[in-house]
């Protein structure tokens, strides 16, 4: 680190933000044009709070339009004499306060300077929620499956995607700077006492609708429309595998590990 660099985190307080968001109302995470964003609302509140500052908030990852998170992490640098001026508990109370109530700031805490809540995660965590039967209450976050969904054929094929892989033959992506791979800690299928199915998925990385993809495939293989052998073959080879790319709705990032 520079002396400028250093001198400069010398003067600002590095804070970290776990946050709760129903994406239903939302362009994704990321701030964009003329698009109602999460990230855009919580900088917009704390710039509210910390008045002629301008603030930027690093967040994990960029989940897409519709998609939720129980734990999105994010971070942002502030003055070290402006964030006293309003401290920890003022300012997790105060943001809360701001922000809609499909946003809840659930923690704040100073990290060290070099924190960055993308580049410093060791591997994220998603999970999706199907459902084999029609839901009230639940309907807005459930995907409802029209076809038979065999537990045993998931569970296999979550077998499969688990390791270091090429996810080529799932991307939307046209390049990717580490050949398309991610490595898959755990995947695994679970049916809820609810008869909700949910699907969780932890990597290194994500590609973008990798998630998504790969629940559409789930549903295919444990449907009994493509065989554990054809998928296997043209996933390990990289060809591109016709799937049904899941709605975002049933989608959530739940968990970010540091």
């Amino acid at each position: 680190m520079n002396k400028a660099a250093k001198k400069n985190d010398d003067n600002t307080v590095n804070l970290k933000l776990v946050i709760e968001y129903d994406g239903k109302n939302y362009s994704g995470w990321q701030r964009q044009n003329k698009q109602k964003s999460v990230q855009q609302t919580i900088e917009d509140a704390l710039q509210v709070i910390f008045r002629g500052e301008k603030i930027t908030l690093n967040g994990s990852g960029r989940t897409d339009a519709g998609v939720h998170a129980f734990a999105q992490c994010a971070n942002f640098k502030i003055d070290k004499h402006v964030f006293q001026s309003v401290g920890l508990k003022r300012l997790k109370v105060s943001l809360n306060a701001l922000v809609p109530s499909d946003i809840v700031i659930h923690e704040i805490k100073k990290v060290p300077p070099g924190f960055h809540s993308r580049f410093s995660a060791k591997k994220r965590e998603y999970i999706y929620r199907f459902s084999q039967r029609p839901k009230a209450i639940e309907r807005d976050t459930v995907f409802l499956l029209k076809d038979s969904f065999d537990i045993n054929t998931a569970k296999e094929f979550c077998t499969i995607i688990t390791g270091n892989h090429s996810f080529r033959s799932l991307c939307k992506n046209k390049e990717d700077d580490h050949g398309f791979r991610s490595i898959v800690y755990k995947a695994e299928v679970k049916k809820k006492k609810n008869g909700i199915i949910e699907f969780r998925i932890s990597a290194n990385r994500f590609l973008h609708s990798m998630v998504r993809a790969l629940a559409g495939a789930m549903i295919k293989t444990a449907a009994g429309k493509v065989s554990l052998a054809e998928f296997t073959k043209n996933f390990k080879k990289g060809d591109e595998i016709k799937i049904q790319y899941v709605p975002s709705n049933a989608l959530f990032l739940s968990k970010v590990t540091y």
